[in-house]
């Protein structure tokens, strides 16, 4: 078979595993990405409850995540840091996700 047949074919396999499995919620999944931004939800109400600092697992870079809490409702947002000549800068959005009841079939 030529290249020139084997590339549509093998996008087309990857965009068949990939594309399904960002646009269905996973099975048992505690967490619900949000558009809400942790400014957004501090200006409703949320109050920040903990704090952790670890490394990421994917990139090793330092990672802080916020947990907030208003009521019975509780976010977690994800921030990813990288050192640069002695000061701190975020590589990459905040990301935000909502606790909800895991998804049961």
């Amino acid at each position: 078979m030529k290249s020139g047949r084997i590339m549509p074919i093998l996008f087309g396999c990857i965009a068949a595993v990939s594309l399904p499995a960002l646009a269905q919620p996973q099975p048992n999944a505690q967490w619900r990405a949000t558009e809400a931004t942790l400014f957004d939800l501090i200006q409703n109400g949320y109050g920040i409850v903990a704090v952790t600092s670890v490394a990421a697992r994917n990139s090793g870079l330092p990672e802080d995540t916020y947990v907030l809490q208003k009521n019975n409702s509780l976010y977690r947002c994800v921030e990813t840091r990288a050192a640069e000549t002695g000061t701190v800068r975020s590589t990459a959005p905040v990301r935000c996700a909502e606790l909800v009841k895991p998804y049961i079939d």
